[in-house]
């Protein structure tokens, strides 16, 4: 049946990069399974295939598009924040004593 047959919709050398691509797939609902799972004694020196059916790799790869916008947008946004902080330390948050309306009772 043409659109079973598994394709590698992208390659990794990190045992724990492919895991996580391959629990965000299937969390969208998108069957996969990782090819050369077996090398993980060779971590960043071999690469490891995250595989999906023929029929599923469009949508596999789209949803892998997105979550990777999405990774670079909060990096770029701690980014912002951080260097707001340190040009800026009046605008950081000021730790302390919260100010109140409380007025001291008179003895």
């Amino acid at each position: 049946m043409e659109g079973n047959d598994l394709v590698s919709i992208a390659t990794v050398t990190s045992p724990t990069e492919a895991e996580i691509i391959r629990g965000a797939l299937q969390a969208a609902g998108i069957a996969c399974e990782i090819g050369g799972e077996g090398q993980a004694g060779f971590s960043g020196i071999w690469s490891i295939d995250i595989l999906t059916r023929e029929a599923d790799a469009r949508n596999a790869r789209k949803h892998l598009k997105l979550l990777k916008k999405g990774v670079r947008e909060r990096r770029k946004r701690r980014a912002a924040a951080k260097k707001a902080t340190t040009e800026s330390p009046s605008d950081a948050i000021q730790e302390g004593m919260p100010k109140t309306n409380i007025k001291k009772r008179k003895e």
